[in-house]
């Protein structure tokens, strides 16, 4: 690996005019001492249009909790970023091409998914409600939902989850592909209701315009990690990450960033 070399020569003329023998070898020792390895890479997908975790703001760059957490333990593992952007799945099928290494985006835990990637620790809860339209007032919870329609993406992590909360299988499920057009069929009556983050429900009202409303308590909790391939590579940079992220929670840089972005520390719920 190429290495930067700061050197300096410092170069010292006595009042005397005397010269300082050897002060050329002990300066080249000294720059060598203080040399650092050159930054590696790390490539990260994230969609940059999730509200609080990764958007994108006026100046087109990417802000946000996930953004402010990988910037710290770049920053730690003295790694550049390279940031991918793209919708979900794409954000994933990025992961999967090899594309990146990882992918920052609330990216649910769950048994199937530990079946194809390495997970980091838990790094934040996310409670998920049921949405409907604002004029609704007879759904509050899943079996409110028996006999209606339920609008979810088709590779959606709350499929796991609603094979024991509705084992019976008496909730009809709408798949999609496109995330921003369920809220709006929601919204127009076309389907009775979807599942969404708590943690989104008011920005998704205020940005879209739609008249859309959040019920009941939190159906589940998604445990977010990051995902990274089942490569030896892939393993040592999950070990690397996941060791910075058990820092980061003891010193509370990630109670902090939470707090920043959500007014809140979802951990602590």
């Amino acid at each position: 690996m190429k290495k930067k070399r700061f050197v300096s020569a410092l170069l010292v003329a006595a009042i005397t005019g005397a010269m300082l023998t050897g002060c050329g070898s002990d300066s080249s020792s000294e720059g060598s001492e203080e040399s650092k390895e050159e930054k590696k890479t790390i490539r990260i997908s994230t969609t940059g249009e999730h509200a609080f975790f990764s958007e994108t703001n006026e100046d087109g760059e990417l802000q946000g909790f996930e953004i402010d957490v990988w910037n710290e333990i770049a920053d730690r593992l003295n790694y550049e970023i390279e940031w991918e952007t793209a919708g979900f799945p794409g954000v994933i099928e990025l992961l999967d091409s090899g594309r990146v290494d990882t992918v920052a985006d609330q990216i649910g835990i769950t048994d199937e998914r530990k079946e194809k990637y390495y997970f980091t620790d838990t790094y934040f809860y996310v409670p998920y409600k049921i949405v409907v339209a604002e004029s609704t007032n007879d759904i509050n919870s899943v079996e409110d939902l028996y006999g209606r329609t339920l609008g979810l993406l088709s590779d959606d992590i709350a499929y796991d989850y609603f094979d024991e909360l509705d084992p019976d299988g008496q909730i009809k499920y709408v798949n999609y592909d496109d995330s921003t057009a369920v809220p709006t069929d929601v919204a127009l009556g076309r389907i009775d209701a979807t599942l969404m983050s708590a943690l989104h429900i008011e920005s998704v009202k205020q940005e879209s315009g739609l008249e859309i409303k959040g019920v009941g308590e939190a159906v589940y909790t998604e445990n977010a990690g990051y995902p990274f391939q089942k490569t030896e590579e892939g393993k040592a940079l999950c070990d690397e990450v996941n060791a910075v992220i058990s820092d980061l929670k003891e010193e509370g840089f990630l109670h902090d960033t939470s707090v920043k972005w959500f007014g809140f520390d979802p951990m602590e719920e």
